[in-house]
């Protein structure tokens, strides 16, 4: 199953269609700003704009992980 960014992190069981909550990269880039935040990082727009590189960074891993592999090397 490939992750996708768009994709809800928490999908509901369609018996609320109108609540799409947070998307994967939402949630993902959350998580990454508590724990900058938790290390001392302090200052607002560089604690927003790491979490987002590091969402980003976390879903291509993941992605790249997602596809089948071509050689014998597996991390």
């Amino acid at each position: 199953m490939k992750t996708e960014p768009g994709a809800p992190a928490f999908p509901n069981d369609g018996s609320h269609p109108s609540l799409s909550g947070l998307s994967k990269r939402e949630y993902f880039a959350i998580r990454m700003a508590v724990g900058l935040l938790s290390a001392g990082d302090k200052g607002t727009n560089s604690v927003a704009g790491r979490a987002v590189r590091y969402a980003d960074a976390l879903i291509e891993v993941l992605q790249q992980r997602q596809q089948p592999a071509t050689t014998g090397d597996q991390p």
